[in-house]
């Protein structure tokens, strides 16, 4: 994301920002990064942003006051999928965290993250990057690809032959990579890399599988190239 594009939006039910909260310290990071058009709306109004395509602008949602411990609500769902969104202030156990992945939100912030944290997540998410614990990226990955492997066997041949998409074994290998829940830092540290040639990695991996985002990536890779995962990883 450019920085002409940093733009949030914070959707709150509370009605006032109280000092030292977690909100107070959101909206200071958010300005101490340059991030422009900053402001509150009320929770009930997030109906009204499903029709808003401003893609490149981060909603974060406060779920101080929210559960969404078995699935994501079709309204948030669908907001996902028009713009990156940010579920802040969760209670342990408050939110399903694969649900909220499979769901396209790019991260959770605990309401126990310090300020350190919060700005590490912050600027990994403005980044392109998810934020999430590693072990649910790499476990819902796995469920999926273990999915896949038990259906292969129904998917006509033509629909999975990889070399339609001329990936290269370097971006195989960072899809590989990302499925396990590496970030681009450690990717480019593990390959020997910039972080700036892993993004130009990703970038051609999008445009060529017709991605999105990192979920829409795995999604396709774990459907059409499950095999090829496993085979370049080591590359």
């Amino acid at each position: 994301m450019g920085k002409a594009a940093r733009m949030a939006t914070i959707i709150t039910a509370q009605q006032t920002i109280k000092e030292q909260s977690n909100l107070y310290y959101l909206r200071s990071i958010l300005l101490m990064l340059d991030v422009e058009n900053v402001f509150l709306e009320n929770f009930e109004l997030i109906a009204e942003q499903v029709g808003c395509d401003a893609t490149e602008q981060v909603t974060f949602i406060d779920m101080a006051t929210v559960k969404w411990t078995e699935y994501i609500p079709q309204n948030i769902s669908t907001l996902a999928k028009k713009r990156p969104i940010v579920l802040m202030n969760v209670r342990d156990g408050a939110v399903s965290e694969r649900s909220a992945l499979l769901a396209g939100i790019k991260g959770i912030i605990y309401e126990t993250d310090k300020p350190d944290v919060q700005l590490k997540s912050i600027r990994a998410i403005f980044d392109g990057e998810l934020w999430f614990r590693r072990s649910i990226i790499s476990s819902t990955f796995s469920e999926l690809l273990s999915e896949h492997i038990q259906t292969k066997s129904t998917v006509p041949q033509a629909e999975i032959d990889e070399s339609t998409y001329n990936l290269t074994k370097r971006e195989k290998t960072i899809i590989k990579l990302i499925a396990e829940g590496a970030q681009n830092k450690e990717i480019a540290n593990k390959l020997h890399i910039s972080d700036h040639t892993v993004k130009t990695h990703l970038y051609s991996a999008f445009k060529k599988t017709k991605s999105r985002n990192r979920i829409e990536l795995l999604n396709w890779a774990r459907q059409f190239f499950p095999d090829a995962l496993t085979r370049y990883h080591t590359n």
